[in-house]
C-alpha cells in the first residue's frame, strides 16, 4: 500500500471510530469471531470460484467495510464440501424498517429523517401491500418509508428514538379523532408546518422491525 492510500485508509478508519463509540470493541468482537471459526475450520471464502457444498448453518455477523472502514452487518453462512472442506462466506445486507406517516406526510418526513440521521441512514419512499388495509385484496396499496441501516446497531439507535413517538403520536391521534381534528388536519395540507416536532408527530406506525436480521436476510433473498 503506498504512504498516499495509506494516509487515507487512516483518515477513514479515523472517521469511522468518531462515528462509533464502541468501534474499538466490535472490530475485537469480529476478529475473535474468526479466530473461533478459523479453530473449527471455517476459513472466509472470497475467491471467485464457484464452489458446491452443503450449507449446513448462517448467523448474524459484522464485517468492516473496506472502502469506508464502517463496520457494517452480514451474514456468516457455514459450508462443507464433499471432500470435508468447510469455508464461510460472509454477506453484507443492510438491515432495514418500515414507518408508515399520516396520509401526504411521507416526504416531510423522509426529509427530516434524512437530515437527523444523514451520517448512515438510507431513505425510500414506496408503495406496498398492507394487510390491515380492508381492500388489500384488491391490489390495494399504502405508502411506506423504508429506512435502511449499515449495521443492525444504527438499526436499533433509530428505533429506539422512534418507538415512544409511535406510541405518543398513536394516543394523541386516538384522542384527537373523538373531535374530528386528526381528520380536519389531514385534509388541510395548506397549513402544514415543516418544524420537526410537528413532522415527526406524523410517524404512526412502525414495522418489520423485530424480524430476527438473519431470518430476514434469508427471506429476503430468498435463501
Amino acid at each position: 500500500m503506498s504512504d498516499e492510500a495509506q494516509v487515507e485508509n487512516d483518515q477513514l478508519q479515523m472517521q469511522a471510530v468518531e462515528t462509533d463509540a464502541n468501534y474499538e470493541e466490535r472490530v475485537q468482537k469480529i476478529k475473535f469471531n474468526d479466530i473461533i471459526d478459523s479453530k473449527f475450520g471455517y476459513e472466509r471464502y472470497t475467491g471467485p470460484a464457484e464452489k458446491e457444498a452443503w450449507l449446513i448453518n448462517f448467523q448474524p455477523s459484522e464485517m468492516v467495510d473496506e472502502q469506508s472502514k464502517t463496520i457494517i452487518s452480514a451474514v456468516d453462512f457455514y459450508f462443507i464440501e464433499e471432500s470435508g472442506e468447510k469455508f464461510k462466506i460472509s454477506y453484507p445486507f443492510r438491515p432495514y424498517f418500515y414507518i408508515s406517516t399520516s396520509d401526504g406526510a411521507e416526504h416531510h418526513v423522509a426529509s427530516v429523517l434524512s437530515k437527523k440521521y444523514g451520517g448512515f441512514l438510507v431513505v425510500e419512499i414506496l408503495d406496498k401491500e398492507d394487510l390491515d388495509l380492508k381492500n388489500h385484496l384488491s391490489g390495494l396499496k399504502k405508502t411506506y418509508i423504508k429506512l435502511s441501516f449499515p449495521s443492525t446497531a444504527e438499526l436499533t439507535k433509530v428505533k429506539r428514538d422512534l418507538m415512544p413517538l409511535v406510541r405518543k403520536n398513536r394516543s394523541r391521534i386516538k384522542k384527537e379523532s373523538q373531535y374530528c381534528s386528526y381528520l380536519a388536519r389531514n385534509m388541510g395540507g395548506s397549513n402544514y408546518e415543516l418544524r420537526e416536532n410537528d413532522v415527526l408527530a406524523d410517524i404512526i406506525d412502525i414495522r418489520e422491525h423485530d424480524l430476527p436480521y438473519h431470518m430476514r436476510v434469508a427471506i429476503d433473498e430468498k435463501y
